[in-house]
Order: structure tokens, then C-alpha cells, then sequence
């Protein structure tokens, strides 16, 4: 008898045996399947190399905006450079200050767009910015006061885990510049530049906006609203108890935001807070992220999808070297896991080609994307990548292979059963998928719950028929499924098993 099983949830949190979900999905990205709670598989490319640039050390910080007329601009920042991607030749170009800068080992730099100003942020050095109708050199914007974090709300500038030559080190603290004066933080009622401390919460982790404007601490969330007169914001608590504890995951796509708590994943929106990975994978990204090496976590959206990318160092991985990815879709609420291609992950707009321009790729293999891909087209959003040392990808390489691993089965239970016997023997198995792969199972069999889990070898499904041809019997089986070459999507898999004799 052949049984039909959709792929459906990556909950790997759920114990194996009956697992409503998928125990792994590997190298692709979720999507809706065809019904209730199925889940459609979609591929992921590698990454391509796009320019053979270099920045001084590891990348720590990106940025986009535009000019007055238009013209893409794109910002990468290294410990001691901030640079500007070149549109002439896709090169890192120093726009550094004179002297440079001095980020620490677990600093990074984060960045906002305020009008004709990109302003970066490092904590140890003064914030910077630059004129991107000038895009000469980054300077100082002010000398008063130093940041981990910077958003802008209501013409405001504000910085969040501060430090001045006052006060020194604040961690609770949120300060902003004047009204529509970015440059200006002398404290003024004329101004309204000035600052508050959030007490009970811990240290900011990061601020981030809506049509309101919310500081994210340790152990609580706060929004600041705009009022004027006397008191400028006002400040009230919307979550007490449960904060961000890796500030680099925080990222906003469409108004919500999106951060690591202790326990797990959350959603912030509209000053609510909904976890969205309890009984799928927070003790799996728990149990498996290094948090001991977080300053090197990067997050980024995928503008032509509904994903969201979160890049992180494993337990297992070479130290310094982030090498998984968790990706989620939010519109589904769906999981799935990839290899890290590159070392940083980053939001950007694609520069403009000219056809003179593609001499520097040696061959068409060299070439990153194909054609017709919007890479090609400037102002284009982008998701793209950074090698340690600053070279930039995009991700139209080779297609990932696909690695599934399906919940454990007691077919006997899922097939007719007269004998009422608890043995099955399956003796064919079909992942059924589109394009142009290549398929191949595993199968994993035990007589007991407590015994290992035994694979056979790694079987590749025969080209006419789709099967794998595998006969194994067993009380519990679990399926192993790898898909290579060009596949366009995967859906489900079919079962060829039948009921063993009863002795």
C-alpha cells in the first residue's frame, strides 16, 4: 500500500515519534503547502561572489540610502573604517574620519538614515554621519554623548546605552538630539534635546519604530511616546519581564519586530509581544547557538520574500565562523534551517551595471546571478552577504542540496491492519518534488523507542519510477531525504509499505 505523508512544520522542539512536523528541513526556505497544514519546500542558492573587494578586518556593520536624485548608496564598517561601495567598481572605498576608529572586539556598528544623513554608531567612538548628497567623508555628529544603538522617530535622533564624559557609562539610558537638529545635543527646552533613564529593565538593547517608537532593555519593553511641552516623551511600560537578550537579532520588517529572548523568539507589534517559536524551535536554536560568540549573529529580510534570516555561530562550528542560518517565514509563521555561505548577512540595494563592467568575470561561470536577475538594475533591494574579510556576495549561486529528516512512523498503525500486528515492512519510498534534481532516502528503523535509530545507506530513487527501493521492517521508521541539482520545489513523500506477518 502506498501512503501519501506532506511535508508539514520544522518542529524539531517535539519529540520524534508522532511529530506532526518535520524533525529537520535543511537548506530551504517554508512556504504554504497545497493543504491544511502542509508545507511546501522551496530552494535556497549560495552564495555568488558579486565583487572582490576587502575591507581592513571582519565586516561589522552595513547601511543603504540615496542621494537627492536618486542614486543608491551603499555603507560597510570594519572596526576601525567606515567605506563606501564604489559604483564604478564595486570596490570598498575609505570615507573613514581622520584617524579612523576603535571598535572593540564585541562592538559592531548599527545605522540609521535621518533625511540626507547616514549615521553609524559604534559606542566607542563618537557617532558619526555623512551627507549623502556630499559623500565625501563621515565626521563627528556630536561630541557629547556616545551610543551602542540609533533609531530616529518624530525628527528625532536617539541613541540608546549611552556614554558621556558626565555621567560615563549608562546602560539604561535613551538620549536624542534636538528637534529636527541631529547634530545638536546640548540639552534644551528649546530643543527639546535631552534624555531619560529606564530603570528595573536592565541594559537597552536596541530601539526600534513604528508609528511609535519603543526601547527594547534586558527585562522589559518601553515605549516612548512624543508629547512635547515639558516632558518631550513619555515613557510606559507595555512588557515587564521579558526582554532581548541577543541584541543583534533585532530586526523590523513591516512595522513588527522581530528578537531573541532567553526562551526563545519573539514578535513585538503594536506594543504586544507573541512568541513565535515555542513548540517548533526555540530549544533547538538554544540548544545549538553559541552564545558566547552572539556579536557575530547577523539578521537581514529577504525584500523578494516573506523570510527573515538569522545567521549565527553553532556549538559546532569553527570558532568565530557563523555557519547556520534559522530562516522564518512570517507570514506563514513556518521554520527551516540552511549552511551559512558567508560570514555576514546584510540588507543593501543592487549599483548599476554596464555591459563594459562585466569584463572583470573571467567566464560566464564567474558571472554571480543570471541575467535577468535584478542585480543587474540599480536602486534594487538586495539580500547580500560578506566574507570575513569583505568581500561581497549576492546569493545566486548553485542550488543548496535539500536534507529532510520526517517524523517517526508506526506505519502499522497508518495502514489497514487486520492482524492487529505492530511490524511493517516498507519496501519503497518516493519524495515527490518538481525541477530537475536528484533524489535519494535513507531509512532509519528501531524495535523500540529506546534503542538507537539504524540507517541504511544513502539510496538514490530510480529515474522512471521516483521510488528507492529499500525493503526494511521495523516497529518505527523515519525517512532521510536529500534532493540535489536543480529542484524547484518539495512537498511530500510516499510510502510503498505493508503490514508484516504476525507470528
Amino acid at each position: 500500500m502506498v501512503i501519501d505523508i506532506p511535508f508539514t512544520s520544522f518542529t524539531p522542539d517535539l519529540p520524534a515519534l508522532n511529530n506532526p512536523g518535520l524533525v529537520k528541513a535543511h537548506n530551504c526556505s517554508p512556504g504554504l503547502g497545497s493543504a491544511q497544514g502542509a508545507v511546501t519546500l522551496f530552494p535556497l542558492k549560495s552564495a555568488s561572489l558579486y565583487s572582490n573587494t576587502s575591507m581592513v578586518s571582519r565586516p561589522l556593520g552595513s547601511a543603504i540610502g540615496q542621494n537627492a536624485t536618486g542614486n543608491a548608496k551603499v555603507y560597510g564598517a570594519c572596526a576601525s573604517k567606515l567605506y563606501k561601495l564604489a559604483p564604478s567598481d564595486r570596490q570598498w572605498t575609505d570615507i573613514s574620519r581622520v584617524g579612523g576608529y576603535s571598535t572593540t572586539n564585541t562592538e559592531s556598528w548599527e545605522s540609521v538614515e535621518f533625511g540626507s544623513l547616514q549615521i553609524f554608531t559604534n559606542y566607542n567612538d563618537e557617532p558619526q554621519f555623512i551627507d549623502m548628497d556630499v559623500d565625501l567623508q563621515f565626521a563627528n555628529l556630536t561630541s557629547l554623548v556616545k551610543g551602542r544603538y540609533v533609531n530616529t522617530h518624530k525628527g528625532f535622533v536617539i541613541l540608546g546605552n549611552t556614554y558621556d564624559a558626565i555621567d560615563g557609562a549608562v546602560p539604561y539610558r535613551v538620549r536624542w538630539s534636538g528637534l529636527e537638529l541631529p547634530s545638536d545635543w546640548t540639552f534644551s527646552a528649546a530643543t527639546m534635546a535631552d534624555f531619560q533613564d529606564i530603570h528595573g529593565y536592565g541594559a537597552v538593547q536596541g530601539i526600534v519604530t513604528d508609528d511609535s517608537c519603543y526601547v527594547i532593555l534586558q527585562r522589559g519593553i518601553v515605549q516612548m511616546s512624543f508629547t512635547g511641552g515639558s516632558l518631550i516623551f513619555q515613557f510606559d511600560d507595555r512588557v515587564v519581564g521579558k526582554g532581548c537578550s541577543v541584541s543583534e537579532s533585532i530586526i523590523t520588517v513591516e512595522g513588527r519586530h522581530y528578537f531573541v529572548s532567553d526562551d526563545g523568539f519573539y514578535k513585538l507589534e503594536q506594543g504586544q509581544l507573541t512568541p513565535i517559536g515555542i513548540g517548533k524551535i526555540d530549544a533547538w536554536f538554544l540548544d545549538n547557538f553559541d552564545s558566547s560568540q552572539a556579536h557575530l549573529m547577523t539578521v537581514a529580510a529577504d525584500p523578494r520574500k516573506t523570510l527573515i534570516y538569522w545567521q549565527f555561530v553553532s556549538k559546532s562550528a569553527t570558532t568565530g565562523i557563523p555557519d547556520l542560518m534559522l530562516i522564518y517565514n512570517y507570514v506563514t509563521g513556518e521554520w527551516t534551517t540552511a549552511d551559512a555561505t558567508t560570514h555576514f548577512i546584510f540588507n543593501s540595494v543592487s549599483l548599476p551595471w554596464t555591459i563594459d563592467q562585466l569584463d572583470e568575470f573571467l567566464s560566464i561561470d564567474d558571472v554571480p546571478a543570471s541575467f535577468d536577475d535584478p542585480i543587474w538594475a540599480g536602486g534594487t533591494n538586495m539580500l547580500w552577504g560578506m566574507s570575513a574579510t569583505g568581500a561581497v556576495y549576492s546569493f545566486g549561486g548553485p542550488t543548496m542540496e535539500l536534507s529532510v529528516e520526517t517524523p517517526e512512523f508506526q506505519l502499522s498503525r497508518n495502514i489497514p491492519n487486520e492482524t492487529n500486528a505492530d511490524i511493517a515492512i516498507v519496501n519503497a519510498v518516493r519524495p515527490l518534488f518538481e525541477g530537475d534534481g536528484t533524489a535519494r532516502i535513507q531509512i532509519g528503523t528501531r524495535k523500540l523507542q529506546n534503542e538507537d535509530m539504524t540507517w541504511s545507506s544513502l539510496t538514490e530513487c530510480h529515474s522512471e519510477t521516483g521510488f528507492a527501493y529499500v525493503r526494511k521492517r521495523s516497529r518505527y521508521q523515519r525517512l532521510r531525504i536529500s534532493i540535489s541539482d536543480e529542484w524547484k520545489k518539495a512537498y511530500s513523500t510516499q510510502i510503498d509499505a505493508q503490514v508484516a506477518g504476525k507470528r
